[in-house]
């Protein structure tokens, strides 16, 4: 379970500090958003196979 949906499910069961969890959540979803920026994604290129036809 992510940070941010445990204080959205401690959010559920505390709704007295609602207002907190649910910015410790925002917090936490901002904090995953920056390093989803920096993430490396590799796209690798897969050559085409041709195959001889010739009957």
């Amino acid at each position: 379970m992510t940070a941010a949906a445990s204080c959205r499910e401690e959010a559920e069961h505390d709704p007295a500090r609602r207002d907190l969890w649910l910015q410790q959540a925002s917090k936490w979803m901002a904090l995953a958003g920056e390093h989803a920026e920096h993430a490396l994604i590799v796209c690798e290129h897969m050559p085409t196979v041709r195959r001889d036809v010739r009957g």
